[in-house]
């Protein structure tokens, strides 16, 4: 009796072991997670770099539209000056 139920005992602790524990289950399926997060993140980052770039591009067109805004300024303000100077003359010339 005592044969078998030690028989018994090694069968069952035999068949126990062959399968995975349900912590190495949970361990398995928590390290699917993680590479599935990082996996993620590595898409996250490539996204921003992507986006990054893009907001530089339109920065550095902004900025060339504004000096070329400037540049075009520039001359009208001289010629404003200048009208403003003939109409003082000719305010002068008809005093």
């Amino acid at each position: 009796m005592k044969k078998l139920m030690m028989l018994i005992l090694v069968l069952g602790l035999a068949a126990c072991s062959g399968e995975a524990t349900q912590a190495e289950k949970d361990l398995e399926n928590i390290n699917k997670e993680i590479t599935e997060l990082e996996e993620n993140i590595n898409n996250m980052q490539g996204d921003n770099e992507e986006l990054q770039q893009k907001v530089d591009a339109k920065e550095s067109e902004l900025e060339e539209l504004e000096k070329e805004f400037e540049e075009n300024q520039q001359p009208d303000e001289e010629g404003k000056a200048e009208e403003s100077a003939e109409t003082e003359e000719d305010k002068e010339n008809e005093e």
